[in-house]
């Protein structure tokens, strides 16, 4: 008996350290290539094959891709800090996470980078429905606007570049609503002063 405790404390031991080091080796912040923006469809193209699609193949997101994502949502686009998308008396009280399996990562436009803010995957937070499980990428939209009315505007113009990127680039999107907002802002590490508005899957095809 002692010598099966002792069996399963070592082995609970071992998990431990292993979990430990997997959320050690997580990157404190990953700085993304730029986005290229000399390339892609005509844009009354992109308009035509914008779509909602709830089906998601096992190909993945590289940083390439992800950072232009991430510039279509919120990037800066000018010399003076502004975005890509238009903002209530230029707020930009829009932030956008990612979670991933890697992690849940908060986008930095300033810099154009990643910075980590919980290692545990939570997509399951973002997953009551089936298809979710299948994205590689879920975007989650955040505000601090006090007008929660104008905080959806804002959430409303990021997603609908994404989807147009995607659109632009064969990639499948769809937006979310039935999501575990509770859970996400304790998770995301959230003030009091932030709401999450919806969020968004994100994966490429599935190959047929």
């Amino acid at each position: 008996m002692k010598f099966a405790k002792f069996i399963l404390c070592s082995l609970g031991a071992v998990v431990f350290s292993l979990s430990a080091f997997a959320q050690q080796d997580k990157p404190l912040n990953i700085f993304l290539p730029k986005p290229h923006t000399d390339v892609g469809k005509p844009f009354m193209q992109v308009l035509q094959e914008r779509k909602t699609t709830r089906e998601f193949g096992p190909r993945i997101i590289n940083e390439q891709t992800m950072g232009e994502i991430l510039w279509a949502a919120v990037g800066i686009n000018r010399p003076n800090g502004k975005r890509t998308i238009p903002t209530s008396r230029d707020s930009q009280d829009l932030d956008v996470y990612v979670l991933q399996q890697g992690g849940a990562y908060r986008y930095n436009p300033i810099n154009h980078s990643l910075e980590l803010v919980n290692p545990s995957i939570l997509t399951y937070a973002a997953a009551k429905q089936e298809f979710v499980k299948q994205a590689d990428a879920v975007l989650v939209y955040v505000s601090s606007n006090p007008e929660r009315e104008v905080g959806g505007m804002h959430a409303g113009s990021a997603y609908q570049n994404v989807a147009l990127y995607a659109a632009n680039v064969g990639m499948n999107n769809v937006v979310l609503r039935m999501i575990d907002m509770d859970t996400l802002h304790k998770e995301l590490h959230l003030p009091d002063n932030e709401y999450i508005l919806a969020a968004q899957a994100l994966g490429w095809p599935v190959k047929k």
